[in-house]
């Protein structure tokens, strides 16, 4: 996680969910959070395609360059194309990593602005 989104969640964890003004704050804060790991999950899946043309790439270039029947060369493709296939499902589960944590910051949105709303509810009832 970069510096930005750890002084984010610092400030997040400094307010008070019983405060309007903070709560409304930290919703907007949450807002920023999202815009960040928006950023790195469009990143994530850009580095993901890379990850799976490069590995099909060097798929295909083996068996071109492979001599033999087509089940040597699809083996020797497999075997070539292994190391890419690794970084492949990496760059896929920090994409997915990206994407849930998108989700998850619009969960806690949502529950803060209900939150929020109750608060001011009870705030505006008691007086």
């Amino acid at each position: 996680m970069n510096n930005k989104l750890e002084k984010l969640y610092a400030e997040i964890n400094q307010l008070n969910d019983e405060l309007p003004a903070e709560l409304a704050k930290k919703i907007h804060l949450y807002a920023q959070v999202m815009q960040w790991i928006g950023k790195y999950h469009a990143q994530a899946t850009m580095e993901y395609g890379r990850a799976y043309a490069e590995r099909k790439n060097v798929y295909a270039h083996a068996l071109v360059n492979t001599p033999g029947t087509g089940v040597v060369k699809e083996g020797q493709a497999d075997i070539d194309a292994y190391p890419y296939r690794l970084k492949e499902a990496e760059a896929e589960g920090e994409m997915h990593r990206w994407k849930n944590s998108l989700a998850a910051t619009s969960e806690i949105i949502n529950a803060l602005k209900k939150q929020l709303d109750t608060l001011m509810r009870e705030y505006n009832n008691a007086g």
